[in-house]
């Protein structure tokens, strides 16, 4: 895509090939293995939020090169592993199908900081 990394020149490349393969894997793991978590979006947000983020990670490997773009999507990586593996099921809900809804849709809340009160359905 670009020979060189914009602010960061010494570091690799990224490759047009590596964007759309992340696009490719997040699509899949969005909306077919964990569609369950964010059922209770509108579709047109849940693309949105998809194309923003790939392209800020796009963004960050065409500035800094491939060593941040696949650096971030490992930490990330690491957090979702957390989320889905430790802390939900800590707190009673299953990592892979988010189950019970009704108690994973509270604890997204709670940890969005928002009370029962003020959540719009």
């Amino acid at each position: 895509m670009f020979d060189q990394p914009i602010l960061l020149p010494a570091l690799a490349p990224l490759s047009l090939a590596e964007i759309l393969l992340v696009f490719t894997i997040a699509s899949f793991a969005y909306f077919w293995a964990f569609n369950n978590f964010e059922k209770h979006q509108p579709l047109t947000r849940r693309i949105t939020k998809l194309f923003i983020v790939v392209g800020l990670l796009a963004i960050i490997g065409i500035l800094f090169g491939r060593f941040a773009f696949w650096g971030l999507i490992t930490l990330m990586t690491i957090g979702q592993v957390y989320l889905h593996g430790w802390y939900f099921p800590k707190h009673g809900i299953n990592g892979l199908t988010a189950e019970p809804y009704d108690k994973y849709l509270e604890t997204i809340e709670k940890m969005k900081g928002k009370n029962k009160h003020e959540v719009i359905s």
